[in-house]
């Protein structure tokens, strides 16, 4: 069974690292945050793994691509993402903003939506360029929040997730009803996904969600006038309501 469990690990580590990473952080000083150490997120645990020491693990529901280590005692949040380079930037201040959200939805962070949403709207602009990159904000960091930027080396080099860390992750990286948690963003309705439409004269640049085939979001890009999907099958639902099977 440890052999077994072993080999799981090394090869969910080795998958990541082949196709290369992408990685961010957020932390902040001791007792700069009030924070909830004992408060459990009310969802289902086949989609989220937590533990009291280790916090929590899981593939965000905002792009299923990027895997996220939830440390509130820390408290840090470590998020390790594979996405179209194209989006590249977008997708991980988006992610890193969305998971710091959650904390305040889940009762762990211990302030209003609105100075919760202030807050990393301060420190992590929806332009920002995180990209290995690790952000550690103090008290001294509210004149200029970018001195506490710190590279972390080149742009898709690193060696993956640290295996420990991956062998905390869930088998399932999100289930078809998570959409109850997120609303409108995890997943497209099953009437939509059974009405693809043609892709007529989409303009360049229009921005679009990709879809697995059961529905579940894996990305945001930019549409350039072609598609060829990485993964198998997708659907693409684009920004002006109109949505295509490739």
């Amino acid at each position: 069974m440890k052999l077994l469990l072993a080999c799981v690990v090394f090869f969910t580590a080795s998958a990541w690292s082949v196709v290369g990473l992408w990685n961010t952080s957020l932390q902040f000083e001791k007792n700069y945050l009030n924070i909830d150490t004992v408060k459990t997120p009310n969802v289902d645990t086949l989609y989220l793994r937590v533990w009291l020491d280790y916090g929590l693990a899981y593939y965000s529901t905002l792009d299923t691509n990027c895997a996220v280590f939830s440390k509130p005692r820390i408290p840090k949040i470590n998020i390790y993402c594979w996405v179209p380079h194209d989006s590249l930037y977008y997708v991980m201040a988006q992610v890193l903003r969305y998971e710091f959200m959650n904390w305040q939805k889940w009762g762990i962070l211990v302030m209003s939506k609105d100075s919760a949403q202030k807050l990393i709207d301060f420190i992590v602009p929806e332009s920002s360029d995180i990209v290995n990159t690790d952000i550690f904000f103090r008290k001294k960091c509210e004149a200029n929040p970018l001195k506490c930027y710190y590279a972390t080396g080149a742009a898709g080099g690193g060696s993956g997730i640290p295996a420990e860390d991956a062998g905390r992750l869930p088998q399932k990286k999100v289930l078809l009803n998570a959409e109850s948690e997120n609303p409108g963003t995890t997943s497209l309705k099953r009437d939509s996904r059974m009405s693809s439409q043609s892709v007529g004269k989409i303009p360049l640049g229009m921005g679009y969600k990709a879809f697995d085939l059961n529905g579940i979001y894996l990305y945001r890009g930019t549409w350039q006038g072609e598609f060829k999907s990485p993964s198998g099958a997708v659907i693409l639902k684009f920004d002006n309501g109109r949505s295509a099977k490739f």
